[in-house]
């Protein structure tokens, strides 16, 4: 991702109350015309009251549902994202803040820097591993097994 994407991310746009009044002026003038262009009669009126009936109840079905939905994630959030995980991730925001700023003071490229360094350190980390391989674990001798030691 580059930092675009980030900052998308980090500051995603919501429909504003000015934009749900816009798009509902809009949905008017359009069922308004309509209805002026149509000759009322008993069944376009049984038909309207149909479909506003059936607008209505799957508005309100689909906000219970919604509803339930944000309830979930909410929950699922306050799980993860507690203050130990923000704390943890400003602190590593600020190494690479303050990354970011010796790689400048030295004239480099960070990103540059972080592709060079990354496949070092897997190496350092992937050599250490292979080295320190685990002991067998040992089990104490049973005293009366009768095995001589020597």
């Amino acid at each position: 991702m580059d930092d675009a994407d980030w900052e998308r991310f980090s500051d995603p746009v919501l429909i504003t109350p000015q934009m749900m009044l816009f798009i509902c002026v809009v949905i008017e003038v359009v069922l308004q015309g309509v209805a002026l262009g149509v000759q009322p009669t008993e069944w376009w009126t049984w038909q309207l009251l149909a479909f506003i009936t059936a607008t209505n109840l799957g508005a309100v079905v689909l906000a219970i549902l919604a509803q339930r939905s944000a309830h979930q994630i909410s929950r699922s959030y306050q799980a993860v994202f507690t203050p130990a995980f923000y704390r943890t991730i400003r602190l590593i925001s600020e190494f690479e803040h303050h990354f970011q700023t010796e790689a400048a003071k030295e004239g480099r490229d960070f990103n540059a820097e972080i592709a060079e360094v990354a496949p070092k350190m897997w190496g350092l980390i992937r050599a250490k591993l292979d080295v320190e391989e685990p002991l067998p674990s040992l089990a104490p001798l049973d005293e009366g097994s009768g095995e001589d030691l020597f």
